[in-house]
């Protein structure tokens, strides 16, 4: 029996800052293959995305624009996107990539479900979790 394939799709969105307007990379991530109302999103570089699928070793086919992936892969991009969005350093996100790839399935699931419970309430309020994760494994 096959895994699940989970959709992600990334697009860019245009945001005003003070004086300029930025290009931002938004990751959408879907529950099944078919587009409806996405679980999560969050501004996240999809080359690192792709990248750490790839490391994962999930079900990976790329397309231009979006990405299937199994289930457990889905769920550590998701986790990892999320986080991701709160961070600047690029020591960070290596740190973050391997706290992602090192965390077994039960705090997997944990962390995965509260970004999903904060994403329903909108993007904003994904940054509360995503700090308690940077906090408790030292990404502050």
């Amino acid at each position: 029996m096959s895994e699940a394939e989970r959709l992600i799709v990334y697009a860019e969105k245009r945001v005003k800052r003070r004086n300029s307007v930025d290009t931002v990379q938004v990751c959408r991530f879907y529950p099944n293959v078919y587009l409806g109302k996405p679980e999560l999103a969050a501004a996240c570089p999809w080359s690192e995305l792709v990248l750490l699928a790839e490391r994962l070793g999930g079900l990976v086919r790329p397309k231009k624009r979006s990405l299937r992936v199994g289930e457990g892969t889905y769920k550590r991009l998701a986790v990892y996107a999320a986080v991701r969005e709160t961070l600047r350093s690029e020591a960070k996100v290596r740190e973050l990539e391997e706290v992602v790839r090192g965390l077994d399935e039960y705090e997997l699931f944990f962390w995965f479900t509260r970004f999903l419970a904060a994403f329903e309430r909108g993007r904003v309020a994904l940054r509360r979790p995503a700090r308690a994760f940077k906090v408790l494994h030292g990404l502050d």
